[in-house]
C-alpha cells in the first residue's frame, strides 16, 4: 500500500489576539473561545498524533471487544472527520491508512498541523512528548486537545500545557477513561447522594507504573474523595529513584479530611486496579478494575450490643459492568470532548484534572527520593489558579 500524503491549503484565520506565556507566544481567536457555530453543520475535523496502541492499534487486539483507541473513537462519532493521522513509523502509518481510507499520513505531526485544518487533535505519543506536542497544537490554532495520560513528565510541564490552553480559548481533555465508564459514573453519583455518608478513607490498588497506571487511580481518589492536602510515599522498589518507571505506595492526606491510601503491586501484568471507600455510613468497593461495584451500609449489629456492622444494600448491593449498557468508554470520552466544543462546558477529565493527577505522581517520587517524607500539595503554584 503506497502511502499518499496530500497537501491542503490552509483557510484564512480568523482575527487573532495574541498572548504571551513566558517564551511561548500563542494566538487566541476573537469571541467565543469554543465556538464553533459557523460550523454546527459540518463535522469537526481530526487528526491523531501517535498511532501506537491507543492511538490505533489497540483495536486489532481480538479480546478487546469494545473501541479502545482514538482512531476508533473519531470513525465511531458522526459528528467528526478523521482527516489525518502522524508517525514516524512507516508501518503504523499504512495500518492506520487501511483503517481510515479517506484520510492522510504524515511523518511529522508539525507538518499535519500546518497542512490540515483540524480542529480536534489526539495526542497519543510517548508522555516525554506531550508537553511539546501540546503547544505546538495550542500554536496551530486547533479548537480542542485531548491528551493521553498522563498529561505530562513533570508538574511544570502540566502546569504550562494547562495555562497555555486556557490563554488561548483551547479546550485539554486527558484521558482518564474511567471517568468516562458507566460503573465509575455511577459510583460517583452513590457517592454524592450520601450513598455511605461523608467519606472518611480512601484505599488504592493498582497494578505498578507510578504514571502509566498510578495516575488513573490518583484521579480517580481525587474524582471521589476532592482535592488532595498532601502525600507521603513508599516503596522498597529502587527504580523511582532511577529513569525507570516503578511502582509507589504512599500515604493521602484529603482537604476535605479524609485519609487515603495507594497500594502499588511490583508487576505490572498482575493487573489489579481495585477502590474501597469507607463512609460514616456504609462501604462501596469497586473491584475487577471497574467490573463490579459493592455497596453495604452499617445496620444494628446482631451479634454484638451497642455496635453497627456492614450489611449489603438491598437495592443495589451487588452490582455488576454487565448490567450496564456496553459503550466504548473512549467513544463516551470523545463524544464529551466534542459536546464540550459546542457548549463551552469543561470535559469530565479536563487538563486541571489531568495536572493534580501528574502533581500527586510526582510528590509520591519527590518524598520517596527525600526519605519517605511529606510533600504538600500543589507542587506548583499555578496548580491552585489553573
Amino acid at each position: 500500500l503506497n502511502l499518499v500524503v496530500l497537501m491542503r491549503c490552509s483557510l484564512p484565520h480568523p482575527a487573532r489576539r495574541r498572548v504571551s506565556i513566558g517564551s511561548f507566544v500563542i494566538s487566541r481567536r476573537k469571541g467565543s473561545p469554543l465556538s464553533l457555530s459557523n460550523c454546527a453543520t459540518q463535522p469537526y475535523r481530526a487528526g491523531v498524533i501517535g498511532l501506537g496502541q491507543i492511538g490505533n492499534l489497540f483495536d486489532e487486539d481480538p479480546r478487546r471487544k469494545e473501541i479502545w483507541t482514538h482512531t476508533g473513537a473519531y470513525l465511531a462519532l458522526p459528528s467528526v472527520t478523521l482527516t489525518a493521522g502522524a508517525d514516524s513509523d512507516e508501518d503504523r502509518r499504512r495500518r492506520f491508512l487501511y483503517r481510515s481510507v479517506t484520510a492522510n499520513a504524515y511523518v511529522d505531526y508539525r507538518t499535519m498541523l500546518q497542512a490540515e485544518n483540524i480542529q480536534v487533535v489526539s495526542i497519543c505519543t510517548p508522555t516525554a512528548l506531550h508537553h511539546e506536542m501540546v503547544l505546538a497544537a495550542v500554536h496551530a490554532g486547533v479548537r480542542a486537545i485531548f491528551c493521553e495520560k498522563p498529561l505530562a513528565a513533570t508538574s511544570e510541564q502540566a502546569a504550562e500545557m494547562v495555562e497555555a490552553c486556557q490563554a488561548a480559548g483551547v479546550l485539554l481533555a486527558v484521558n482518564h477513561t474511567r471517568r468516562w465508564e458507566p460503573i465509575y459514573v455511577r459510583a460517583k453519583q452513590l457517592l454524592s447522594d450520601g450513598a455511605i455518608g461523608r467519606i472518611q478513607a480512601i484505599v488504592g490498588y493498582y497494578p505498578g507504573k507510578v504514571f502509566t497506571m498510578g495516575t488513573h487511580l490518583f484521579d480517580l481518589m481525587r474524582f471521589f474523595g476532592g482535592d488532595v492536602k498532601w502525600v507521603c510515599g513508599q516503596s522498597p522498589d529502587p527504580r523511582p529513584a532511577s529513569d525507570e518507571e516503578g511502582g509507589l505506595s504512599g500515604q493521602v492526606q484529603f482537604r476535605s479530611g479524609a485519609t487515603g491510601c495507594i497500594v502499588s503491586g511490583w508487576d505490572r501484568a498482575n493487573h489489579v486496579f481495585e477502590l474501597d471507600i469507607f463512609g460514616s455510613a456504609g462501604r462501596l468497593r469497586l473491584s475487577g478494575d471497574g467490573s463490579a461495584m459493592d455497596l453495604c451500609r452499617f445496620e444494628e449489629s446482631p451479634r454484638y450490643s451497642g455496635y453497627r456492622e456492614l450489611v449489603s444494600d438491598d437495592e443495589i448491593g451487588r452490582f455488576v459492568r454487565d448490567g450496564l449498557p456496553q459503550v466504548s468508554r473512549l467513544v463516551s470520552a470523545m463524544r464529551d470532548v466534542i459536546d464540550c466544543l459546542g457548549s463551552g462546558n469543561q470535559p469530565a477529565c479536563s487538563g486541571q484534572d489531568g495536572l493534580a493527577a501528574v502533581d500527586i505522581a510526582c510528590a509520591l517520587c519527590e518524598s520517596v527520593r527525600l526519605g519517605n517524607v511529606r510533600v504538600d500539595l500543589p507542587l506548583v503554584t499555578s496548580l491552585s489558579t489553573c
